[in-house]
């Protein structure tokens, strides 16, 4: 890649403060699932999350449920100290019980990003755990609508052609308010709404 087009695509991660309340007015008050196909989208989303957090001025906490597997937490890590009011919670790969999120229910940080729903559903693979987990999503839903926060969960999109990951994906869609998918085309990452009228087209450059 040329140096040129690297700094380019650096530059298209960086949102300007309009940019950023345009990205979040519309997911405010819900529980947003955005759907990602690999980790390149997943860190460029994960960068472009934080520094929106960074130019809106929230108070952010961000769950990384996937920190055992190493694949975002060193860019979560030092994206998240360009905001001042953000805490990066980390989960063990051994012994999690749904009940250790409770917190993240009666917190009042304006924007709560979960890093990602795919290890939360792994970490919770018994029918108790699994329960538990919809519950807490569905009260952090009600927590959002109630504040006027932000909850904005990231997804890997699975094999749609197998049943199994028919099932997976229904019920990792199924537990937010709002659903956004994930295209990178050419260096950018198109974010796609499956709500209408609240972005222009219903895509968003990130």
């Amino acid at each position: 890649m040329f140096v040129g087009q690297k700094r380019q695509n650096e530059l298209m991660s960086i949102p300007t403060k309009e940019q950023a309340g345009r990205f979040l007015a519309p997911l405010r008050g819900n529980l947003t699932i955005i759907l990602l196909h690999d980790i390149q989208a997943k860190i460029r989303l994960s960068r472009f999350l934080l520094r929106c957090a960074s130019q809106e001025s929230k108070d952010t906490t961000v769950l990384d449920a996937d920190a055992f597997y190493c694949t975002n937490i060193d860019h979560l890590a030092e994206e998240a100290q360009s905001i001042a009011r953000a805490e990066l919670l980390l989960l063990p790969e051994q012994d999690f019980e749904v009940s250790s999120l409770l917190p993240l229910v009666s917190s009042s940080r304006e924007l709560i990003i979960i890093d990602d729903l795919n290890s939360l559903y792994s970490l919770a693979s018994d029918g108790r755990k699994a329960h538990q987990l919809v519950i807490l999503m569905r009260l952090l839903s009600r927590n959002a609508g109630v504040n006027g926060s932000w909850v904005i969960a990231t997804a890997y999109r699975t094999d749609l052609g197998a049943k199994q990951g028919v099932e997976n994906q229904r019920s990792l869609t199924a537990l937010g308010d709002l659903l956004v998918d994930t295209e990178l085309r050419g260096g950018w990452l198109k974010l796609k709404a499956g709500f209408k009228g609240r972005w222009p087209s219903d895509e968003l450059d990130a």
